[in-house]
């Protein structure tokens, strides 16, 4: 780390070879990230047979034997057992959810 009287940070010591990788990793997640967001969107119904928290923490949604990845709140407001339609991208990142209610107002 570079530090003295001339300096009011520190700059970590990265080579410029570290700094490239670290640049080009963070531009192809986000390449990735873009394309994945992009149309072709795939839609699934069905019963929404389980819910869980993978190992990287991610909240998963099983919807007809099709693991769906759900932000938080979403995770917590379903059931399972209900009978949904998910819009999702290529990555399987819900974009949209469809719950399916009976004449009486039941899910």
């Amino acid at each position: 780390m570079l530090q003295g009287k001339h300096y009011r940070f520190t700059i970590p010591d990265m080579n410029t070879w570290e700094m490239v990788k670290s640049a080009s990793r963070k531009a192809e997640s986000w390449a990735v990230s873009m394309v994945d967001a992009l149309p072709p969107y795939y839609v699934m119904e069905g019963i929404l047979e389980s819910k869980r928290i993978d190992d990287k923490g991610r909240y998963v949604l099983l919807v007809s034997g099709a693991p769906i990845s759900v932000d938080r709140p979403t995770y917590h407001i379903l059931d399972a057992g209900e009978h949904i339609r998910v819009r999702y991208t290529r990555g399987a990142r819900a974009i949209s959810i469809d719950r399916f209610v009976d004449s009486n107002g039941h899910r």
